[in-house]
């Protein structure tokens, strides 16, 4: 199981990454191009700020913020992989990890997250709203982290 975590937590941030690079190499900033029967949209969107571009004028604290929430959960993740057992948290936590150390990349090389992709929708405030792979990996991880603590065996 430590193997299909380590390649999780690896495979995230080097997709992500190249994705990133691929936008910000073939898209202007704001281009937008609808794929996928026009539901999906890729787009060239920088975020100085967390989720929904919160404390966005303050990208040094993010930046440190991350960092400081990173550093205690990758300590709980290698504690973790050495226990038997519970493989859906390890999993989660891999997930989470893995989107967490591709946004920490781009806050600290670029001062800035890429974000590529969006959802076409009817409601404009979610049409508006831009991930990246790496965010998606981040909220999959955290869901399975709250299964995971819910149904925890006590």
């Amino acid at each position: 199981m430590a193997a299909v975590c380590m390649g999780i937590l690896l495979l995230i941030p080097l997709i992500d990454l190249a994705m990133k690079r691929y936008v910000e190499i073939h898209f202007s900033r704001e281009e937008e191009r609808l794929i996928w029967k026009n539901r999906v949209a890729l787009r060239h969107v920088h975020n100085e700020g967390m989720a929904l571009n919160c404390l966005d004028r303050n990208p040094v604290l993010v930046r440190w913020l991350s960092l400081l929430v990173t550093i205690p959960m990758t300590i709980y993740y290698l504690i973790l992989l050495c226990k038997r057992g519970r493989n859906f948290e390890k999993i989660s936590l891999s997930l989470v990890l893995g989107g967490a150390i591709s946004n920490l990349y781009d806050r600290f090389k670029r001062k800035y997250v890429v974000d590529y992709f969006g959802f076409q929708t009817k409601w404009k405030k979610l049409t508006d709203i831009t991930y990246n792979l790496g965010d998606m990996a981040i909220f999959a991880g955290a869901f399975g982290m709250l299964i995971c603590g819910i149904f925890r065996r006590k």
